[in-house]
């Protein structure tokens, strides 16, 4: 953590803006009323009072810290939702309604699924307007597209599902989705004007056009999860050994995806010998675009403001360390969305990054073998070690063959994006143009499915979870925390200050 942080001030900034995050975070998840922040008050100026006794020269950063939780308890509180005739969420139960509203976002084509924010809703006993967004989907759904005017007839709006599932709270990748619509029937009323979403939506589908005229599935569906990650169903078999093999996330947008393409991009740079801030301003509105085409998760965007702040710093000729910089996008995200720390990508890219910046390089410094193989398996297995409660909430498994998976299938990423994402654009504009490039991009994708096929047909390689208990959670969160402190305390006591 001194490595890491670099600077008292960096490990003051990290512990500020981390606070703030966890105060943030907490009181939504929690559900607390703006009067939480009175008795958190009264706690600061306790703490403030035994400082300034016991401590006064550390008054200032000590006050900081106390303003940082009451500010985050108060913004996490501000952003709770209250079940009421005002949302979906007090409407569920068995009875026809309909529900009209605005399309969020869809997945291409017909029969898929899609997330509708009500303006709406009427049946027997009811005619008022709502808010909230709801889970459609089924073969009913048309093709449709964000912005578009529909009405949903259901028969009645149930709770999302707290267990592991497709349609678990916890795998829903947008915020704000508050109930699923039984058995719903879409109908479009009016199409939607040009808009950022719309023009995403069609690029998209072209993307998805070009792959699926040239690939089977489910080569086709790997091929622009891993390149884009554009969601496209999987079946069931396959994704089910993704999951056991721990390499599902290969097919959808991630935070090592983003760290790829600046990756790369900066490699094109120091090959044209461009200069950092020509760098840049190259590499900023392609990181973006990509981001916006994948869809902007949590995941991409922490990656991305992350690295762009890396490069920016980069063109000044200064560094910075990541365990503020975590922190602080941390911090910005949950106050800017305190939903977010419910969604299961937030917690996966912020937790894993995190155990990776922690335990990856002391677990690779200890491993035999060629960097290739053994730099990879490191910080799958730091990643997993700090992801592992939300993986079993989410995914209702643990792969315990993750990181020899990994190992094998992350070098071959960076080739497979770049043919891919290129095969993928030639041939949206011309079939031909992209249709080797496409091809060979569909043999990784056999190699992969072949690494997955294997390792989860072995006994043990996953340990399947029906229900993850948040009282393990919290131990687990606990027994984090307290390692990581005697690791600052050790550090600190060994390695003097900068």
């Amino acid at each position: 953590m001194n490595r890491l942080a670099g600077s008292r001030a960096g490990r003051w900034a990290s512990l500020i803006w981390a606070v703030f995050a966890l105060a943030c975070g907490v009181a939504f998840a929690a559900s607390l009323s703006d009067d939480a922040v009175i008795p958190v008050l009264c706690a600061s100026a306790a703490c403030l009072v035994i400082c300034s006794a016991v401590a006064p020269q550390r008054l200032i950063p000590v006050g900081i810290v106390g303003a940082a939780v009451t500010l985050g308890v108060l913004r996490g509180a501000s952003a709770v939702i209250v079940p009421g005739p005002g949302s979906v969420s007090g409407h569920f139960g068995s009875r026809p309604l309909v529900i009209v509203g605005t399309v969020r976002t869809a997945d291409p084509g017909s029969g898929s699924s899609a997330i509708i924010d009500a303006a709406h809703l009427s049946d027997a006993d009811t005619d008022a307007r709502v808010s909230g967004g709801i889970l459609v989907s089924g073969p009913l759904i048309p093709a449709l597209s964000p912005g578009d005017q529909v009405e949903v007839d259901a028969a009645g709006l149930r709770p999302l599902d707290r267990r592991p599932g497709a349609d678990s709270a916890d795998t829903l990748e947008r915020e704000d989705v508050e109930a699923l619509a039984t058995s719903p029937q879409v109908f479009v009323l009016a199409a939607g004007g040009p808009s950022p979403a719309r023009a995403i939506a069609l690029v998209q589908q072209q993307l998805l056009t070009a792959v699926n005229g040239a690939l089977p599935e489910p080569a086709a569906a790997l091929v622009v999860g891993i390149a884009f990650g554009i969601h496209e169903p999987l079946p069931a078999d396959v994704r089910a050994q993704l999951q056991d093999a721990g390499l599902i996330h290969v097919v959808v947008v991630s935070g090592l995806k983003v760290v790829l393409i600046i990756g790369l991009l900066s490699a094109v740079g120091r090959g044209f010998e461009w200069s950092r801030r020509r760098t840049l301003l190259i590499a900023l509105p392609v990181v973006a675009a990509y981001v916006l085409v994948s869809g902007p998760g949590p995941a991409a965007v922490r990656s991305a403001l992350m690295a762009g702040g890396a490069m920016l710093a980069s063109t000044g000729a200064r560094r910075t360390d990541p365990v503020p910089m975590l922190a602080l996008v941390a911090g910005l995200m949950l106050g800017l969305d305190p939903q977010l720390v419910e969604d299961p990508g937030f917690q996966l890219s912020f937790l894993g990054t995190a155990g990776i910046l922690l335990l990856a390089t002391p677990i690779a410094a200890r491993l035999p073998g060629p960097r290739l193989l053994a730099e990879p398996f490191a910080v799958t297995v730091a990643a997993q070690l700090a992801t592992m409660p939300i993986m079993a909430g989410t995914f209702g498994v643990i792969s315990v063959a993750g990181p020899v998976a990994n190992a094998l299938v992350l070098p071959l990423l960076p080739a497979m994006i770049v043919v891919g994402g290129t095969g993928a654009i030639l041939s949206a504009l011309n079939p031909a143009l992209g249709w080797a490039l496409l091809q060979l991009t569909g043999l990784g994708t056999f190699a992969i499915t072949a690494v997955a096929r294997g390792l989860s047909g072995i006994p043990g390689a996953a340990i399947q979870i029906g229900n993850w208990p948040a009282a393990w959670t919290v131990a687990e969160a606990a027994g984090v925390a307290t390692v990581l402190a005697m690791v600052a305390v050790m550090t600190r006591r060994t390695a003097p200050l900068r």
